[in-house]
């Protein structure tokens, strides 16, 4: 810069006090925009952050308020090592009993009585209504499937002729096995 010379100079015109009063406003109302921007986002943040708490605890205090029942078969249950009545059961073994129960019903099949084999803590032998053998299945598959093989298998022996059956095993998925 050359000493003696001003910024004037340099531009094309000199700025009048109206256009630099115009140009101050015109930076103010730009940096007031921001200010409102930042603050309507901001708003509008604390606003859905406080909505989406309100619905995840209702949703939170929703699921509390589910009792769930427990289900409890209706057939006998034989524990086969005292030959008696089971009376201590898991509730997972339970619900599961009654699951197949009501399974074998939706396929037009009764359970007749359940057993609890000895040595075998997750196997569950079903005496149907009509097969003279008994049906094992497994607590570890779905009670739906379970069934849903168990009726196919007793309608593939009938179609087949055979009906004298000790028992058949459904308890491996896709395998079904009599003797």
């Amino acid at each position: 810069m050359e000493i003696g010379k001003t910024i004037v100079r340099r531009r094309e015109r000199p700025e009048s006090d109206s256009e630099r009063e115009r140009a101050r406003r015109s930076i103010r109302r730009g940096k007031v925009a921001k200010v409102l921007a930042v603050v309507v986002f901001f708003g509008a943040t604390v606003f859905l952050g406080v909505r989406m708490f309100s619905e995840w605890y209702k949703w939170i205090s929703m699921k509390t308020e589910v009792i769930e029942i427990e289900k409890e078969p209706s057939v006998e249950v034989i524990d086969e090592r005292t030959g008696k009545v089971a009376t201590e059961m898991t509730t997972r073994m339970k619900e599961y009993i009654a699951n197949l129960e009501e399974e074998f019903m939706i396929r037009g099949r009764k359970v007749v009585r359940a057993s609890l084999p000895v040595d075998k803590v997750r196997e569950v032998d079903l005496t149907i209504e009509g097969f003279s053998g008994v049906v094992k299945v497994t607590i570890d598959r779905n009670a739906a499937v379970s069934a849903e093989d168990g009726v196919r298998m007793l309608k593939y022996l009938e179609e087949q002729g055979i009906t004298e059956v000790e028992y058949i095993d459904v308890r491996v998925e896709r395998k079904g096995y009599w003797k």
